[in-house]
């Protein structure tokens, strides 16, 4: 089992089948006592939002660690849809005991239901689909977004939560042309991108003029 020690809170997760050696991307920084994408969590940490967080493409959980027991989360929504990392993200929500605050779930987000076939780590994939606003009913404060292309489609699918609630938005976009598709989608809520960029996977932090939540 690996620790990270971050602002007094322990952090555990499941280490089975690493190789200390060659620990790839993910687990180095793990190793060595920090989060993967460690910059970026502490930035959203030192927001202090408090609300439910949407972890969008949570692979093996280390976000939705983090944001359950880093931040000030009500409750932290996981979204993954390929059963391996759901397997080990479902491992380190019981080892951090927060089967209560966490929901995980399988389902790809989309702007429609329904089904579509992806290639992801080298293997095809066909993914069945729902809208997130469909899923989701609470306060949401934040979402984070790691989709591979499939950002724009999936907040199309967060409409009303969008409009009702403005969360802190951070999506990756590997390109101008994603990054303009998302905009797209966030710019009729007043969003606009705030010019910081986080990681290796450039990730685009996107916010909307403050206001009251909208009926």
């Amino acid at each position: 089992m690996i620790e990270i020690k971050y602002a007094g809170t322990i952090c555990r997760f499941d280490d089975e089948g690493v190789d200390p050696e060659c620990p790839g991307t993910m687990y180095g920084p793990m190793l060595r006592g920090k989060f993967y994408e460690h910059a970026f969590l502490d930035y959203i940490a030192s927001l202090q939002i408090p609300g439910t967080y949407l972890d969008v493409g949570a692979c093996i959980g280390t976000h939705t660690i983090f944001f359950a027991l880093c931040c000030p989360s009500d409750r932290v929504y996981a979204f993954e849809p390929r059963p391996g990392a759901m397997t080990r993200l479902q491992r380190n929500v019981h080892l951090n005991g927060l089967e209560d605050r966490v929901e995980t779930s399988l389902w790809a987000l989309s702007d429609r239901e329904g089904t579509v076939d992806v290639r992801l780590d080298r293997v095809n994939h066909t993914l069945h689909t729902r809208r997130l606003d469909t899923l989701v009913n609470d306060r949401v404060a934040v979402i984070k977004l790691d989709v591979e292309g499939m950002e724009a489609q999936a907040l199309a699918g967060a409409q009303d939560i969008l409009h009702r609630y403005r969360p802190r938005v951070f999506a990756e976009a590997h390109s101008e042309e994603e990054k303009g598709r998302i905009l797209s989608v966030l710019e009729p809520h007043g969003y606009q991108a705030t010019g910081r960029v986080f990681n290796a996977s450039p990730t685009y932090e996107f916010v909307a003029p403050p206001g009251a939540e909208r009926p």
